[in-house]
């Protein structure tokens, strides 16, 4: 094949990588995302634009997307401390980010209207830079997913499902753990914690 060719099959795994993280983002929250979208009118499982989703995740929870994590410490008491990793960012600046990506691989994606001068030269710009913008994206994807946690907050049903005005209202029911294995292996430990 070509450069061309495979730097476009690299911009749809890496927009394929975004909308996942998207959909398990709802997943975690699925009871307060539904409640939040029926408010809106929307039946939620025909929400299929990671980045109106990922416009949408910051009105329900604070804990929105993954968190990554760093090396584990072994407490005295017998738990383990997960050190923050190093892709930390604000939830803000991760989910503009993934909106950046999602953006950036759709340019790549689609045909170029050939009559608009303007377009076809910023189409001949990002195919010099493709490569190198790929291996940056690919590197803050793994930083950030490699291994990280996914919060899941409390929610009733008729309570209300956007964020509560005090974080600190915002409980924790569940927490996901996540780390993939080895690069070439299909290794992924999962472990759940839930709340009492």
């Amino acid at each position: 094949m070509t450069a061309e060719f495979d730097d476009e099959f690299m911009w749809l795994q890496l927009r394929q990588i975004v909308e996942l993280v998207t959909y398990s983002a709802i997943a975690a929250d699925k009871e307060r995302y539904a409640a939040f979208r029926q408010d809106q009118s929307v039946d939620y499982r025909c929400d299929r634009k990671p980045g109106k989703i990922l416009n949408h995740l910051p009105e329900i929870s604070l804990r929105c997307l993954p968190k990554p994590l760093g090396a584990t410490v072994s407490q005295a008491d017998g738990t383990t401390h997960f050190e923050e990793g190093e892709g930390g960012c604000t939830a803000k600046e991760l989910r503009d980010r993934f909106k950046n990506i999602l953006d950036t691989a759709g340019q790549h994606l689609h045909a170029v209207n050939p009559f608009n001068e303007k377009t076809v030269i910023d189409q001949k710009e990002r195919l010099v830079i493709a490569r190198k913008r790929i291996n940056m994206e690919t590197e803050f994807l793994k930083r950030v997913l490699w291994k990280h946690v996914k919060f899941g907050s409390q929610f009733q049903p008729g309570e209300s499902p956007r964020v509560p005005e005090r974080p600190k209202q915002a409980s924790i029911q569940q927490a996901w753990v996540v780390e993939f294995g080895a690069p070439g292996t299909d290794s992924v430990r999962i472990v759940l914690a839930e709340s009492p």
